[in-house]
């Protein structure tokens, strides 16, 4: 039995109304096996669910469907939480904070805070792993009078362009994917998707192009949801691939300085395939992007 996914988060507690839960769908802050969900999507047990909140990400896999707020031990037993921990209340106390008087933060400002709450832990890391190397160091750095301070990141958007639906044409994903009654369901400037079924419950292939969200983030998100995920290499660019045989998806996400972009495919559940083969159609429609981009 199915249930719709807005339904189903709300029911289990992941957002405190229905409203909040059909809002987060719209946004493009639900997905439902690695593909970006609507609210009508329905989810059945044995589904992976993403929802993005404001602390960070929460990953659950259907184990029960409901539709009706219930009790939180009740709805415990509706899932499987494969959620990342949270970052140390330290991580969260050092985070910036918007001056007051500075009025409302625009859309830009918003995914920019969205990005630094779920890559806080990472930087965090990061920051204990830098400062242990610095401590048992005893060089001095060439220059006394410039300051150690981090080469500064890759300019958000300095990543080549994609192009529509990352050069691809639905005829080609419809020929290497092998999936038969493609049709596109999602065409913006981030964000291209096509269905065999115009509901997302059949076989989807996927185009996301993130500009300004490092590759680290995402590639770690799907280790922590995937059965097996590998370093990827294509004509030269440093990237991932992840996959899950029983849940036919492959997903490979390429990096491009502060930027990258990543093909999802997830096959039909009934009509089920090799995993390689279904990665094989993902690497090569990776590349044809790659050597499409301007």
């Amino acid at each position: 039995m199915s249930t719709r996914v807005d339904a189903y988060i709300w029911a289990i507690r992941l957002t405190k109304t229905r409203s909040a839960a059909g809002a987060a769908c719209r946004g493009g802050h639900v997905r439902v096996n690695g593909v970006t969900a609507k609210p009508a999507q329905p989810v059945v047990p044995g589904d992976e669910v993403r929802v993005r909140l404001a602390g960070g990400e929460r990953i659950v896999e259907v184990t029960k469907t409901i539709n009706k707020r219930v009790s939180a031990p009740l709805a415990a037993e509706c899932f499987i939480d494969r959620s990342p921990p949270p970052p140390p209340k330290e991580i969260l106390a050092s985070q910036p904070r918007r001056d007051r008087g500075a009025g409302r933060p625009t859309k830009r400002e918003r995914r920019q805070l969205d990005r630094l709450r779920d890559s806080s832990f990472l930087v965090a890391f990061l920051a204990v792993v830098v400062l242990l190397v610095g401590g048992c160091s005893d060089d001095e750095p060439a220059d006394p009078n410039r300051p150690n301070t981090p080469e500064a990141p890759a300019q958000a958007g300095s990543g080549p362009f994609f192009g529509k639906c990352g050069g691809v044409t639905l005829e080609e994903v419809t020929r290497i994917t092998g999936f038969g009654g493609l049709t596109e369901t999602v065409n913006n400037t981030s964000v291209c998707e096509w269905d065999t079924t115009g509901s997302r419950t059949g076989a989807v292939a996927s185009f996301n192009w993130y500009r300004g969200s490092p590759i680290g983030r995402e590639e770690a998100n799907v280790k922590l949801s995937r059965d097996v995920t590998n370093k990827l290499e294509i004509d030269g660019h440093q990237g991932f691939i992840g996959y899950t045989q029983s849940g036919q998806i492959c997903e490979v996400g390429m990096g491009f300085g502060a930027d990258f972009f990543e093909w999802s495919i997830r096959g039909d559940a009934v009509e089920a395939r090799p995993i390689e083969q279904i990665c094989d159609a993902a690497r090569e429609l990776a590349k044809l992007s790659i050597e499409r981009a301007s």
